[in-house]
């Protein structure tokens, strides 16, 4: 888990842009497996899951120990103003009196230059939480958080407001992002769906520019990016598909109505072939996918050798109406 942000993340910054309304606040929606929380990952902020379900706060201001963000919000900032000439300072020492402190000792005030050091004040900020459904005996629950702040993108302030709130979040959800101020925290589980974008087949510099628009690919993304678009091409689909959920990019070819090939290229290690109600099972976890509750809807295989030559009998199988 990343623990602190140096620089905005560029997800970040295109979602600001996407957010029409001036206000807005820091706030995500995160997956968590049973056993992260049983194990205590959100101990910290008053989460924990027992035998009768998922108990959390409404809010909390987060603890010092959680890191550098989370301890300013706490105790304040010393700032060094480098940028001001250095003033003069004293330490007070006592020394002997004709070198020997049986005469006695007096006062000596030593002179030294440092910056000026400016306080900045505890700002104290909660993290809201809310989770629609708390039952035992889940394997995953989603946890909605929020910084309880709401920040002017025209103020002046805005960028270090919103740097700092970013850190704090990520230092104990283990996540961030950006929300519109008037949205609620039910509502940011809705990034955590797929939300689909059905295009002809273009070239591989449109998909990578669709692919990452808002963000700049490294090298590593691209090469893979680029192998995923030949394979998808080599399946002959009617139209790719490009999918995001929250900052999750997701890539893939419709062969037919009916039938679509698609993987999570950042995070996957596998690839989907969903059948019928796609859009709606695509919006469905990974780990609800492989828990078996939505039947032989759809497939799956795992990167390993001779992963493409099964994807390809699979699709060419459901073409021939076989199952």
């Amino acid at each position: 888990m990343k623990k602190n942000f140096r620089n905005v993340p560029s997800d970040v910054h295109a979602k600001l842009k996407a957010i029409k309304s001036d206000e807005i606040v820091v706030g995500c929606a995160v997956k968590y497996k049973s056993e992260a929380l049983l194990s205590g990952k959100l101990k910290h902020l008053g989460v924990l899951l027992t035998p009768s379900g998922l108990e959390l706060p409404a809010a909390i201001v987060p603890k010092a120990e959680q890191g550098k963000f989370s301890n300013q919000n706490v105790n304040g900032l010393e700032i060094i103003r480098k940028d001001l000439p250095k003033e003069t300072h004293y330490n007070s020492i006592e020394s002997p009196n004709w070198g020997d402190s049986y005469n006695g000792t007096h006062t000596v005030n030593l002179p030294y230059k440092k910056y000026p050091r400016e306080f900045r004040s505890p700002r104290v900020l909660e993290i809201t939480m809310f989770c629609a459904d708390t039952r035992p005996g889940l394997s995953v629950y989603v946890i909605a958080f929020q910084v309880k702040e709401v920040l002017s993108k025209a103020a002046r302030n805005f960028g270090t407001k919103l740097f700092e709130n970013l850190n704090l979040l990520q230092e104990n959800a283990g996540a961030c992002g950006v929300q519109a101020a008037s949205e609620s925290l039910s509502d940011y589980t809705k990034s955590l769906h797929v939300s689909w974008e059905i295009l002809p087949p273009g070239t591989v510099e449109e998909t990578i520019e669709r692919l990452f628009r808002g963000k700049t690919p490294t090298t590593q993304d691209k090469d893979v990016a680029t192998e995923r678009y030949q394979f998808f091409s080599s399946l002959k689909p009617k139209s790719l598909v490009y999918g995001n959920s929250g900052f999750s990019r997701y890539f893939g070819a419709l062969i037919k109505d009916d039938l679509v090939v698609f993987e999570n290229i950042q995070y996957g290690n596998a690839v989907y072939i969903l059948f019928e109600n796609w859009e709606e099972l695509s919006k469905r976890s990974r780990v609800d996918l492989i828990s078996g509750k939505f039947g032989n809807t759809f497939d799956r295989v795992i990167h390993q050798s001779g992963w493409k030559g099964k994807v390809k009998a699979i699709v060419e199988s459901r073409c021939k109406g076989k199952k």
